[in-house]
């Protein structure tokens, strides 16, 4: 890499950072000169050895007295290191280097990442709820590292112990028009997030699924998943707090990373509002109640239980995996719309879709204990239903779950979600000739 190619990457990622035009930098100036701040020199400095795939120590890094100095250092560096190469020398990997395709950390902080929906992404429907959960949750913690400048296992609060990101709250949103089953296999989308932390407690942040085209900016493209949906953008919201295990892994005590880098995620104001919902869910034992038109397909709650395999559900951490909660409520969910008084047919419930859902997370389990999951299912009388043709009409569900550890009763999850069947014979079944006849009388 010559040393003008070498000027224009460090003159991109200094205009990006500073919001300055590239043409308007003197190279003969240090970058604090274009109003580059303490926190930003460390973003910058952790975005340049990325880049650059080098190591600023601190004797270096203070060194450098203008643009141009650091041009020539990272020049000589990186021919030294292409030297050394052709002389069958291979320099020592990055441990945290990833193929630029797949993952890009912008120097403002934000996080793109390429998802091409393959099997892993997929289940009985298309894209799963699951294992998009999984994708997101990695590039999360991810994100997290890279800001903090640790892996993962090395993110530790004061007295050493290791810590983990965990999840207490989850959204979910795919546009209603165009639900999770309508991305299938090969389809490509462009994850985007920002990160924000309150205090060293939380962490805060939503990831947008664009188009694969779609222009990478250096703040997120919507102000929250609502402005998203209204576009025709899935999101999904991810909140953290920061746990230990002290007593397995259904006893975990919320503390706090001590690690320096932590402080160069940009901080809120005030606690997240993802907070203040999961405390009213706690209480309420659902985010929300079915909105007029829906009619129960119960009697009230109907309760299954749900033995933990510990070879599939729980992660490396012994903890049982967040991305697997809505897995449990959906295998549970099943066996419900199946013996509901209102029944679906097996062709129906292969059929449902998300599109919309919002879960606490409260508590976690040991490897041997067995969930109990109350599960509350109604669906909307598409008869009762104005200036649609209810033979066109997709059925819509909506389901409320509270989801306790049988050991001792513990809540463990609420959640609320809504969902959509489409089926392409579904005026001829008689679950829909059920609903006819509920109008009628």
């Amino acid at each position: 890499m010559d040393k003008a190619m070498v000027e224009l990457q460090v003159k991109g990622i200094v205009a990006e950072m500073s919001k300055t035009d590239e043409a308007s930098l003197d190279v003969l100036k240090w970058v604090t000169h274009y109003n580059i701040d303490s926190l930003q020199l460390l973003v910058l400095r952790e975005t340049l050895e990325s880049v650059f795939q080098v190591h600023l120590s601190d004797s270096v890094w203070l060194s450098f007295r203008s643009m141009a100095e650091l041009v020539d250092y990272l020049s000589n560096k990186k021919a030294a290191l292409n030297g050394a190469a052709n002389h069958n020398v291979v320099a020592p990997a990055q441990p945290d280097a990833r193929p630029t395709s797949e993952r890009r950390y912008r120097p403002s902080g934000m996080l793109y990442a390429d998802i091409e929906i393959g099997m892993p992404l997929t289940g009985r429907n298309h894209l799963a709820e699951g294992p998009l959960l999984q994708r997101l949750g990695d590039l999360r913690w991810g994100h997290l590292s890279h800001l903090c400048g640790v892996p993962s296992k090395q993110i530790v609060d004061a007295e050493g112990h290791r810590l983990y990101p965990t999840f207490f709250y989850v959204e979910i949103g795919f546009p209603r028009h165009r639900p999770m089953a309508a991305f299938g296999e090969n389809d490509r989308l462009k994850a985007a997030s920002a990160l924000q932390r309150f205090g060293a407690s939380m962490l805060d942040g939503t990831f947008y699924l664009l188009p694969e085209d779609y222009p990478e900016t250096t703040t997120p493209a919507f102000a929250n998943i609502e402005a998203a949906l209204a576009a025709g953008v899935p999101a999904v919201r991810l909140s953290n707090i920061f746990v230990m295990q002290f007593g397995g892994a259904e006893w975990l005590k919320k503390s706090r990373p001590a690690n320096p880098g932590f402080e160069r995620i940009t901080e809120m104001s005030e606690a997240p509002d993802s907070y203040a919902s999961v405390k009213r869910a706690e209480k309420d034992c659902h985010f929300a109640l079915p909105p007029p038109g829906f009619v129960p397909m119960t009697k009230g709650a109907i309760n299954r239980e749900y033995k933990l395999v510990p070879d599939r559900d729980l992660n490396g951490a012994g903890l049982v995996y967040f991305a697997n909660y809505p897995v449990f409520l959906d295998v549970c969910e099943r066996d419900v719309l199946a013996t509901a008084e209102l029944p679906l047919t097996d062709e129906l419930i292969d059929r449902r879709t998300l599109v919309r859902r919002q879960s606490a997370y409260l508590n976690n389990a040991s490897a041997h204990d067995v969930l109990s999951i109350d599960i509350e299912a109604f669906v909307e009388n598409p008869f009762a239903t104005e200036n649609i043709a209810p033979e066109m009409a997709p059925i819509r569900l909506f389901i409320n779950y509270r989801m306790y550890r049988k050991s001792d009763a513990r809540l463990m999850m609420v959640s609320t979600a809504e969902k959509l069947i489409f089926s392409r014979a579904m005026e001829e079944t008689p679950f829909f000739a059920t609903l006819q006849n509920m109008s009628t009388n």
